[in-house]
């Protein structure tokens, strides 16, 4: 099989905390080779990067979740800063915009995702996005950002085609995951369909999300492969070169040759 990349996992969150060396290695021995894990707040951005550097092969997303920012403190967020300058940091997030969720009011979630855009241009790195509910408005927030070379990806894709734009235009990468696989999930594989394959990645945002046909149980990243084969088939490509292509892709968006 080859190579794939999961460019989205919480191995030290969830069911996942107790049992993440074990999953990473059923992922590797399954054929995933490489995985970028977040980390959602300062506690857990801070034991995801001492995770990266305790495995071979695995990379570090550093940021405060959209839900998150409303119990931030400056603290949390110099401790975001200090974190992201490490070698193995190769993404600035999860951060964006959460209208699903009412755990963080709109302009403390709009604040963060500005000084996730200025810390990403700061050092070069690009931005991990979650947005839920909220395309338009972080679309508003970010395009002064993407003038001045914002790099991102819209992490577990879950919108319609017209949720794409104005982020395809500006060269952001898509990434989806198990929903792409689900029976309610036409609109994110009609969406798929409009991607380029040189713009999609994959992940699984273990431990949730779980892709048919493990729904409804404990997602890890060995189950990135079932995303990335429906993600050939809804586009009409081979397997073997949608699985090269993502994580060709997934080198070049995170910086890793």
């Amino acid at each position: 099989m080859e190579k794939l990349f999961d460019t989205h996992c919480h191995l030290t969150l969830g069911e996942l905390a107790p049992d993440g060396t074990a999953a990473w290695e059923r992922a590797r021995a399954d054929g995933v080779t490489e995985a970028l894990v977040v980390g959602i707040d300062a506690a857990t951005s801070t034991a995801v990067l001492a995770f990266v550097h305790a495995h071979e092969n695995l990379w570090a997303a550093v940021g405060i979740h959209p839900n998150d920012t409303g119990a931030a403190t400056a603290a949390d967020f110099e401790t975001i800063r200090s974190l992201a300058a490490d070698s193995r940091v190769r993404a600035i997030g999860e951060t964006g915009l959460d209208f699903y969720r009412d755990t963080s009011a709109a302009a403390v979630q709009e604040t963060s995702l500005r000084w996730h855009s200025e810390l990403a241009l700061e050092l070069g790195k690009p931005l991990v996005l979650h947005i839920r509910e909220a395309y338009a408005p972080t679309a508003k927030v970010i395009e002064p950002y993407v003038s001045r070379g914002l790099r991102a990806v819209l992490h577990c894709f879950g919108g319609n085609p017209q949720d794409l734009h104005p982020f395809l235009e500006w060269g952001f990468f898509i990434s989806f995951s198990g929903i792409i696989t689900y029976p309610k999930g036409e609109n994110v594989r009609a969406a798929a369909r409009e991607v380029p394959i040189e713009r999609c990645l994959v992940e699984t945002d273990a431990p949730w999300l779980a892709p048919v046909p493990f729904r409804g149980k404990r997602n890890e990243p060995a189950h990135v492969v079932h995303t990335a084969r429906e993600l050939a088939r809804v586009k009409g490509l081979a397997e073997a070169d949608v699985f090269r292509q993502t994580t060709a892709n997934a080198h070049a968006f995170l910086g890793i040759v």
